[in-house]
């Protein structure tokens, strides 16, 4: 099974790097590649855990960590005369709220957790709901489909969390993390096609692309470790080696240009303008990956 804790957590990875190299200043961007990467994150602290009793604490707060991140990117969608008095809500009262819980929560106290869990999945319905409102005015371009792929994703990640939370063996548990995936793949597509559109962009080619690379790099080095863990069995050590590979690969394909442009700054620090001229050469790059038709970007493609 740690084949398919390793996809759960390529893809989870890969989507949260990929929407926060959009625009990392974005709240909407940044606080969903949050929820990816914390349940990332997740899956291989749960690997590496197994069933170990001292665990349960901890995945608790693991599991509440991406419903409570997609919850505050619902706030950013609400209608614009609600989203900065809900969103200062958010942040300075269920945030702090929810980090004094996890606290004992991750130490043991169940109780603590399982109010934990009531709460952020109580944010993540109702800011999904109140997200509808603004749904109505969507119905006319590419946002359509990403409305749909978020009230979907929303409800199978409050459903696929509750039983988790609840300790309903539905499914063995890596399979329920990888059905938490699922949702939360469908959640970050829909907000890529919300950016895009805001952006004026197409996605279909440049999300496309970076997932290609992503995965034959991940396949490359991740394989190496693979080979290790195959031969020698499934060691903590091996398995924090295969994960760690995994997650090191994606990472210099999907922050590619952010990380040349600081071997640049130090390679060139004696010369800006070469310096500047091959920033403007990548970014040049980039934009015709997410150039496309009118037909296109009227359909989120």
């Amino acid at each position: 099974m740690v084949w398919v804790s390793a996809a759960t957590f390529g893809v989870a990875w890969w989507l949260g790097l990929y929407l926060l190299a959009r625009d990392p200043r974005k709240p909407l961007l940044r606080r969903a590649a949050i929820g990816l990467l914390a349940f990332a994150a997740a899956v291989v602290a749960d690997r590496l855990a197994g069933g170990s009793s001292w665990f349960d604490g901890l995945r608790i707060v693991l599991v509440c960590a991406p419903v409570l991140a997609f919850s505050g990117v619902f706030v950013r969608l609400l209608p614009l005369g609600a989203v900065e008095r809900v969103d200062r809500w958010w942040r300075i009262g269920l945030l702090p709220l929810c980090a004094l819980l996890a606290m004992p929560a991750a130490g043991g106290f169940l109780p603590a957790g399982y109010l934990l869990g009531a709460l952020t999945l109580l944010a993540l319905l109702g800011t999904m709901l109140g997200m509808l409102g603004q749904h109505a005015e969507w119905s006319e371009d590419s946002r359509r489909s990403a409305g749909g792929l978020l009230t979907i994703g929303a409800l199978l990640l409050g459903l696929s969390a509750a039983l988790i939370l609840l300790g309903l063996n539905v499914l063995p548990r890596t399979a329920m993390l990888s059905v938490i995936a699922a949702d939360l793949v469908v959640l970050g597509l829909g907000i890529a096609v919300v950016d895009a559109y805001d952006e004026g962009e197409a996605l279909r080619a440049d999300m496309t692309h970076s997932l290609v690379v992503s995965a034959a790099t991940a396949a490359v080095f991740g394989g190496q470790a693979a080979l290790a863990l195959a031969l020698a069995g499934e060691r903590p050590a091996l398995i924090a080696l295969f994960f760690g590979a995994v997650a090191g690969s994606i990472t210099l394909q999907v922050l590619n240009g952010p990380l040349h442009a600081g071997a640049d700054r130090v390679a060139f620090a004696s010369d800006p303008q070469l310096c500047a001229a091959r920033v403007e050469l990548r970014s040049a790059t980039e934009a015709l990956l997410r150039k496309g038709s009118d037909d296109e970007l009227r359909t989120g493609g």
